[in-house]
């Protein structure tokens, strides 16, 4: 990265797309091929078969936890309690906390001297975790989201341009605020650098790379969607977009599919690798029934079509780090079960996953998805970023156990990567971080914009 942040945007491009091919060895091979091979065809099993096969996976997985993770032998877990999928719900929930706490306790004793992956997710209660897999996980991962691209229309090879949480573009620079990554035929966007002075290098360059498929956050592509509507703007076609990561809300939903003239097909899941919901053509959220079982609940009893539980999710694609009724934070409206695309299984009818405000940067740039600089530091238990001033934010952490001071540093400069040389930061300890009415922890809040996405005020409110 060193070498990276002080080369010249063409060796950049060239070290993103060796980068690039990197990925594609680990994320695409004969495993990812096989699986997506076998996922449009399991695609249309009956409800019946598709639940025979739920509990011949769910009870290989609650076996193979029993006998070879140290963390569910210390919790008692029996391999031979799982005959029926109902019978899940008599495991105790796995609370993200415990998790972060037991971090490599997870990993099945199977796996010892393996090669494996660390990623990371900071999540909506604002915790970041370490999850560990193989690169057989990564390519059975990457096999469903290949599936659930193909259901919004996209082939392989397609030109994508991608709106992701990742620093490569220094703050403080001017235009361009993308990288081609040539390896994977992708144009990728810095979601740090989108504010109303920017808006047209960005437009002019989605105009000129005419990309097939956006993938962004919400947050992110609101904006330029925004700008098209306001101008007039028709050149920019792709066949979708696809959006993660951030509540879609209805209106923002409607905003982006009216300014790009295509669907917009949103999907959850993470890098914790245990759910996966997503948009069929038809608009149908479906839970990922061969990704796991996904748990609708209010107080541990399932919910009810049409009622709304916290999701939790056991998955079945990670032999490394089984996470078996893990407890996402996040919250979800059971749907009827029934669509029109003849898939069966459950469904959802509304998502609620991140309710963040962005940052307005003095330089009126907007930023979101900020949580990926609390993956730097291991100690956080939880961490929020409020923006109480035009020129100032303040970040709330629970440290757990040591913190030291180049930690603090660090946490320092990963959010000035983002924010800029002119945003004042200070770093404030604290006991706990007040949760919102549902529960819920918002990880970005604006004080001084209420309304994040319109153009900023000159002054403080």
């Amino acid at each position: 990265m060193r070498v990276y942040a002080r080369s010249p945007v063409w060796t950049q491009n060239l070290l993103i797309s060796a980068y690039g091919i990197r990925l594609r060895m680990q994320r695409y091979g004969r495993t990812g091929r096989e699986t997506r091979s076998w996922l449009r065809t399991s695609q249309w099993l009956s409800a019946d078969a598709m639940q025979a096969y739920q509990l011949r996976a769910l009870s290989k997985v609650v076996a193979s936890a029993a006998a070879d993770v140290p963390f569910y032998r210390t919790r008692g877990l029996e391999a031979a309690s799982i005959r029926s999928i109902d019978q899940l719900a008599a495991i105790p929930v796995l609370s993200k906390a415990e998790v972060q706490r037991a971090d490599r306790m997870l990993i099945s004793e199977r796996y010892r001297g393996h090669r494996l992956s660390e990623v990371h997710t900071g999540g909506t209660t604002g915790k970041p975790l370490a999850v560990y897999c193989d690169s057989a996980t990564l390519q059975r991962n990457y096999a469903f989201f290949a599936r659930f691209r193909e259901w919004a229309g996209i082939r392989d090879g397609a030109r994508v341009a991608t709106f992701a949480g990742r620093p490569l573009i220094p703050q403080e620079a001017r235009a361009p605020y993308w990288r081609h990554n040539r390896a994977a035929n992708t144009l990728l966007f810095s979601s740090y650098h989108i504010g109303l002075n920017t808006l047209p290098a960005y437009v002019d360059a989605l105009c000129h790379f005419r990309p097939s498929l956006i993938d962004t956050y919400p947050s992110s592509i609101e904006p330029i969607a925004r700008y098209l509507l306001g101008h007039g703007i028709t050149a920019i076609r792709p066949t979708a977009v696809i959006t993660s990561s951030e509540t879609l809300f209805p209106e923002t939903r409607a905003l982006v599919e009216r300014a790009f003239g295509c669907r917009v097909f949103d999907h959850y899941g993470g890098a914790e690798m245990a759910a996966l919901i997503a948009q069929c053509e038809v608009g149908t959220y479906h839970v990922a029934p061969e990704f796991g079982v996904v748990e609708v609940i209010d107080n541990n009893v399932p919910v009810s079509p049409g009622q709304r539980g916290e999701i939790v999710a056991t998955g079945f694609i990670n032999p490394v780090m089984p996470l078996i009724r893990y407890a996402t934070g996040d919250y979800a409206v059971l749907g009827s079960g029934h669509c029109a695309c003849g898939r069966a299984g459950q469904t959802i009818e509304e998502l609620e996953g991140r309710m963040d405000d962005v940052i307005v940067t003095p330089e009126g740039h907007l930023v979101g998805r900020l949580d990926p600089i609390f993956k730097a530091v291991s100690s956080l238990s939880e961490a929020r970023i409020i923006q109480d001033a035009v020129d100032h934010v303040r970040v709330e952490i629970v440290v757990n156990g040591y913190f030291p001071d180049n930690a603090e540093r660090e946490l320092e400069h990963q959010l000035r990567l983002r924010l800029g040389p002119v945003m004042r930061i200070s770093i404030v300890r604290v006991s706990k971080i007040e949760r919102t009415g549902r529960g819920k922890l918002r990880t970005t809040l604006n004080l001084v914009y209420r309304q994040p996405l319109a153009a900023p005020h000159t002054s403080q409110t």
